[in-house]
């Protein structure tokens, strides 16, 4: 038996040398390096991946299996472009615990590794071909790592459905032993960058972490967190975070000691600074004790400061029933001339273990002092209760607030915290917002910077996963000078569009109904459908704040900029319906505006009212994409064109009623540039009406009379007390940068006349001035209304010229012309008698066929009288009225140079 024993013992001794000799002679002889271009084609034949080995490839067989491996990459599928990489890495772990399903691994080394994970629209990832499809689930291996150290390392993740992207670089990470379920200790340090939300820190991470997902124990102690950098919307931001936390979730288990959390940062030019201390929290299965937790707040911004602390007091009890003395905090701030102090507390209770907590009594008083307030200063108290569910995600609140007279108070129900529906009643009697904001003069500025500042769209995305629904009533709002009454709107948001609907309100002397809509809440779009009774816009028109001279000097030089950033954020579709308007001097009735928005590109269709004593009816369109251009399309009837000139271009030259129509483009920067490069048609049909600033009568009859005293002048001021009357009058304009051409000026007037082809000239809308010439021809009345003066002038045209501004023209009547025909008449009159109305006609601008006739019949009768019977045509002597002729004749043709 020995014997056998022995020689037993010899052989298993053999085997094991052989073995160990067989394992000499492979790592002596094998080389793994002769086989890389076969293991390159079979990860390109199975993968259709490119693997590329540039180093070596070191193997070890006893007493541990390990490699050790150069540089290497691997590419995307069926791609070029590198999904992986590393420059070098090293691991062994040990043979035999392999055969007792034990992974043992000395420490594993890896430096510069580099990957590119990228998730598709589909859901799929660049390295779904990489994972087994038919691999079973397989038994649990024990593992036992001696641990882990990775340098100069770097993750890049993209999502191509979201636009996320997020990297880690510089990563570095050193463990200490890692094995299931027990401690590891852990350092780290990287940078982090990432687009949704925006983050660019780097990153440092040390203590002993526990993470045993069976049992659902987490831990972590002697952290030492720190994070540096931009993020949480912030510049320079830096966040630490120390303490031990030990935490069993299932069994509602927690231990926190020493935990201290501190951020301070630049946020929106704030320095914002906050820090959490929570000295010792334990929550066991029979008892939960606390000691006092403390929070506190500031911020500063230029000589603006914030401050708030909130308490926790002393926590006792059973998970069941854990109650405190209460919360308590105080707030202090300065703004400006404003300051503002409160004070708040309220008893605390609650079941950890069905995660239900009470504020039974919140309440407070804040004490605001304010120049701009009423009587400089306001006391707000608020009072409310709040119950929370946390298992059914359930929160209920009711609340009264009084600042000063003012009473609130209604009640807030929240279900669902991922997407939170949120039910609300909210009641006052009388609300008014300068007790708590003031007046908003000292927010003019600010206000301003920011409306300019704003150009793009607001971002209302958080709205898409927020449900509302609730009724508002308040009895009269009061902000500034403005006073809103009768307030009712229901509000609901179902997470596609936020709606206010059967609005109710009388603003000022408005009364306002109709809705309100927000949809798209991306790039929000926003809806309405408003009836508003009357509006007096001139108690919401502000005036400008810079000086009156500077204001008065880019107006008139055309020079102030269009600012139409506000309409490239503006997403709107709606209609407004305004029973009676007021802006200045025009009144308009029955406006209806519909407005769509988008892309920065407004179209208002219809755009109509009745104005001016008649109606309109147009378009605007308004592009403001590059360079601001307009579009205006208005056809007005029946209109009054005197206030309407006024008001349009600073012009009081004429009156009468009829239509307009005009159809015009233009594009600029400027007011000036708008101006000059206004292009379009325009056309006028007038009755009834008036040229302002001349009588062309009456300056007529006292020019006959006075012709020396006005010989020498080219023009005249406009005189509005002087006009001429027209029973009818056409125009028509064609419009090209910035000048208004027009050459069929028609009018007829109880003495005149003014046919097209007569007049021509041109109005400058950029530069307001005019230049026209018009000759009117004097008409001999039926009834004589014109006189005698006028009547002995009939036929005779007179050439006025209108010079000047919009706003001070001059009206120039050619009085050498005038004279010369006045002094026509005159001869005429003497010399030509019973023919001289037919004289003026044939040489003036009257009738010349009837002139031929009334000068031919005449001489016709004498002819017959003086030829004798027997039809000879002997001479006769000529007579007195023959000889007066002739000799008026060479006169006329001496003075007119025929």
């Amino acid at each position: 038996m020995k014997k056998l024993l022995k020689y037993g013992l010899y052989g298993v001794a053999g085997v094991v040398a052989l073995l160990v000799l067989a394992v000499a002679i492979i790592s002596a002889t094998f080389n793994p390096n002769d086989y890389k271009p076969l293991i390159i084609k079979l990860v390109q034949e199975k993968k259709q991946r490119t693997l590329n080995i540039e180093g070596d490839i070191k193997l070890a067989f006893w007493p541990k299996i390990g490699a050790d491996l150069g540089k290497l990459s691997i590419s995307e599928h069926k791609s070029d472009q590198t999904f992986a990489s590393i420059q070098g890495a090293k691991v062994a772990l040990a043979l035999l615990p392999l055969l007792k399903k034990e992974l043992v691994v000395d420490t594993v080394y890896i430096d510069g590794a580099q990957a590119n994970i990228i998730k598709y629209k589909d859901g799929t990832t660049n390295f779904d071909d990489l994972l087994s499809k038919d691999e079973e689930e397989s038994e649990q291996i024990k593992f036992d790592v001696d641990g882990v150290k990775v340098t100069n390392s770097a993750v890049n993740y993209t999502d191509e459905g979201t636009g996320a992207k997020y990297a880690l670089s510089k990563f570095n990470l050193t463990s200490g032993h890692i094995a299931l379920a027990e401690p590891i200790d852990l350092a780290t340090d990287f940078s982090a960058t990432a687009n949704q939300p925006a983050l660019a820190a780097d990153v440092k991470l040390k203590g002993t972490f526990l993470a045993d997902p069976e049992a659902k124990h987490f831990a972590a102690k002697n952290l030492d967190a720190s994070i540096k950098g931009d993020l949480l919307g912030g510049k320079d931001v830096a966040v630490t975070l120390s303490g031990d936390v030990d935490a069993k979730p299932e069994t509602h288990e927690f231990l926190i000691d020493s935990l201290k959390l501190a951020l301070a940062g630049q946020f929106d030019g704030a320095k914002v600074a906050l820090d959490l201390n929570a000295p010792a929290l334990v929550a066991q299965k029979d008892e939960v004790t606390s000691k006092k937790i403390t929070v506190s707040l500031s911020q500063e911004k230029a000589s603006d400061n914030f401050k708030a602390n909130l308490t926790l007091a002393d926590i006792k009890g059973s998970p069941k029933a854990l109650q405190s003395s209460g919360i308590s905090g105080d707030i202090a701030g300065t703004q400006g001339k404003r300051s503002i102090n409160g004070k708040f507390s309220s008893p605390f209770q609650g079941n950890l273990e069905s995660l239900i907590f009470d504020l039974p009594k919140f309440a407070g008083n804040i004490d605001i002092k304010d120049p701009a307030i009423p009587n400089g200063s306001a006391k707000v108290s608020f009072d409310l209760s709040l119950h929370a569910d946390a298992k059914q995600e359930q929160v209920h609140s009711k609340f009264l607030m009084n600042v000063d007279n003012t009473k609130l108070n209604g009640n807030v129900a929240l279900a669902n915290f991922k997407k939170p529906n949120i039910q609300f009643n909210l009641t006052a009697d009388a609300l008014d917002l300068n007790k708590l904001l003031g007046s908003n003069h000292a927010q003019k500025a600010e206000a301003k910077q920011t409306t300019a500042a704003s150009q793009k769209p607001a971002d209302m995305s958080a709205l898409a996963n927020l449900l509302l629904d609730g009724k508002i009533n308040i009895g009269q709002i009061s902000y500034d000078k403005y006073r809103l009454s009768g307030l009712n709107v229901n509000v609901k948001a179902d997470g596609q569009k936020l709606t206010l609907s059967g609005l109710n309100v009388k603003f000022d002397d408005s009364q306002i109904k109709g809705g309100l809509g927000i949809s798209q809440f991306h790039k929000p779009l926003y809806s309405f459908d408003l009836d508003i009774d009357q509006l007096n816009l001139d108690k919401y028109i502000i005036a400008s704040d810079k000086p009156a001279t500077e204001t008065k000097a880019q107006a008139n030089t055309g020079d102030a900029p269009l600012d139409l950033r506000a309409l490239k954020a503006l997403n709107a579709n709606g209609s407004i319906r305004i029973g009676n308007l007021r802006y200045g001097k025009t009144k308009a009735s029955n406006v209806r505006v519909d407005l769509k928005a988008a892309d920065g590109v407004a179209t208002i269709a219809p755009l109509s009212a009745n104005l001016y004593q008649g109606s309109m009816n147009g378009s605007l369109r308004v592009d403001a994409r590059s360079t601001p251009s307009i579009a205006f399309k208005q056809d007005m009837k029946g209109i009054a064109i005197g206030p309407l000139l006024v008001d349009a271009i600073n012009n009081d030259m004429l009156d009468g009623k009829g239509t307009l129509s005009v159809d015009v483009t233009a594009a600029g920067n400027t007011v000036g540039a708008m101006k000059k490069a206004l292009n379009g048609t325009s056309s006028l049909q007038l009755a009834d009406g008036a040229v302002k600033g001349i009588d062309i009568a009456g300056t007529i009859r006292n020019a006959k009379s006075k012709i020396n005293i006005f010989k020498d002048k080219s023009s005249i001021g406009a005189d509005q007390t002087q006009k001429t009357d027209f029973s009818e009058l056409t125009a028509s304009f064609n419009i090209k940068n910035g000048v208004a051409h027009n050459e069929d000026l028609a009018m007829k007037a109880p003495i005149l006349r003014l046919a097209k082809g007569d007049s021509r000239g041109d109005v400058d809308i950029a530069n307001e001035t005019i230049n026209y010439l018009a000759k009117p021809t004097i008409v001999k009345s039926l009834k004589g209304q014109g006189g005698a003066e006028l009547d002995s002038l009939a036929g005779v045209s007179i050439p006025v010229k209108v010079t000047g501004t919009f706003s001070a023209p001059k009206y120039g009547i050619d009085f050498a012309a005038l004279g010369t025909a006045i002094a026509k008449s005159n001869l005429i009159d003497k010399v030509g008698g019973d023919k001289a109305g037919a004289v003026k006609a044939l040489v003036g601008d009257g009738n010349k066929v009837d002139a031929l006739k009334g000068l031919l019949d005449k001489n016709k009768s004498t002819d017959s009288a003086t030829t004798p019977a027997d039809g000879s045509t002997a001479e006769q002597p000529k007579s007195t009225e023959e000889l007066a002729k002739e000799k008026a004749e060479q006169k006329l043709k001496k003075l007119f140079k025929f």
